[in-house]
């Protein structure tokens, strides 16, 4: 009675501690899940996480959640399986204790303890032939006999059978190891005689059959894949389409003229704060027609600005007299050097004119002007 009761308290407090330790661990996680899921619905109403994402990570969350309920409700199912066990044991152990002293065996008592018997087909032959009975007791059903009141026959008999097995299982290995080794190196010999070109037409034929055969297999594989996986979101047109769209005239969505909107404010937000760091890093320079009148209000130049300007005079210079010389055989060149000095003459005629008249109005700097000119 006590080794009855022993083995079986011991297992069930085992497996119901584990069960518990489970269900606690499986809770928790359903309560993070809970977190995840809460934090991935703010983060996708608030654009940080895109539709594609959220659908698939909402899925894999569902999913989980789902497997620790039924994970839950089976360990809970369990415990309370073992816990009418145990009821079960209680009564057993009660009905032992009425027969804790007797000097024989009665059939009435075996009806009560036995509950049924279940004699197996026998198997080998002579010595060797083994047939195993199952007895199943009333309140426990069948009942394993704990290992330490197995006879020391017995355990000797065990031990030789799992050294038995224990070699059989390397020597298994062994020859698993030799087998693998040598379909490595026929494999490492005919990629070498494939890559050299020396495979025969049959063997040649039969690796493309086998290229074939794995080719339709990964594209069934893909397909089975693609077909377990949520749906995916149409893909957006990149900014360049939709720029190329724009151009020929076709009416864009409110969403795509949004989009295309908001990439032209960044870049040019990008491009103004380019030119302000390119300001603050270089001084500002001035343009040739600043240094022209600084030159002539008799400022001193540095010398920078002084070869600027003297390079660009030099350029117009090198250029007037190259046009001349065009336009003496060049009625082109005869045609754009009569332009530039018809202009040239205009706008001398347009300054003295405009001189005239602030010296009429009595403007000191106009008149001393016209005095020079005089």
């Amino acid at each position: 009675t006590e080794r009855v009761r022993e083995a079986s308290d011991q297992n069930q407090e085992k497996t119901v501690k584990e069960c518990k330790q489970k269900i606690n661990k499986a809770q928790k996680r359903h309560k993070e899940l809970d977190g995840l899921v809460k934090k991935l619905y703010e983060g996708n109403a608030t654009g940080k996480i895109p539709d594609k994402h959220f659908t698939r990570l909402l899925a894999e969350y569902d999913e989980e959640q789902t497997g620790l309920e039924a994970s839950i409700a089976e360990w809970q199912k369990q415990i309370e399986s073992w816990n009418a066990d145990k009821l079960k044991t209680d009564q057993f152990i009660q009905l032992v204790k009425r027969y804790t002293d007797f000097s024989e065996l009665t059939t009435p008592m075996l009806n009560e303890f036995i509950e049924k018997v279940i004699v197996h087909e026998g198997e080998g032959r002579g010595n060797d032939r083994r047939q195993r009975i199952d007895i199943y007791l009333n309140f426990i059903g069948a009942f394993e006999v704990p290992a330490h009141i197995v006879t020391p026959a017995e355990v000797e008999e065990q031990r030789r059978q799992q050294e038995e097995q224990a070699a059989k299982e390397a020597r298994s290995k062994e020859l698993a190891k030799a087998r693998y080794e040598k379909r490595k190196a026929e494999k490492r010999e005919f990629t070498a005689r494939k890559k050299a070109g020396l495979l025969t037409p049959e063997e040649q034929e039969a690796e493309e059959k086998r290229l074939a055969h794995n080719r339709e297999w990964q594209k069934e594989w893909r397909e089975k894949r693609k077909a377990t996986e949520p749906p995916k979101p149409p893909k957006k047109k990149s900014i360049k389409e939709l720029m190329e769209i724009e151009k020929t005239g076709a009416e864009l969505t409110p969403e795509e003229t949004e989009r295309l909107a908001e990439h032209r404010r960044k870049k040019a937000a990008q491009h103004k704060a380019w030119r302000e760091r390119q300001k603050a890093g270089q001084p500002k320079t001035r343009t040739l027609k600043e240094l022209a009148a600084a030159q002539k209000e008799g400022e001193v130049l540095t010398p920078e600005e002084s070869e600027r300007l003297e390079a660009h005079k030099s350029r117009k210079k090198i250029a007037r007299e190259k046009l001349v010389r065009q336009a003496e055989t060049d009625p082109a060149a005869a045609a754009e050097l009569a332009k530039q000095r018809a202009y040239s003459s205009e706008a001398t005629k347009k300054s003295r004119q405009k001189m005239y008249e602030e010296a009429a109005t009595g403007n000191p700097e106009a008149v001393e002007r016209y005095e020079n000119y005089l």
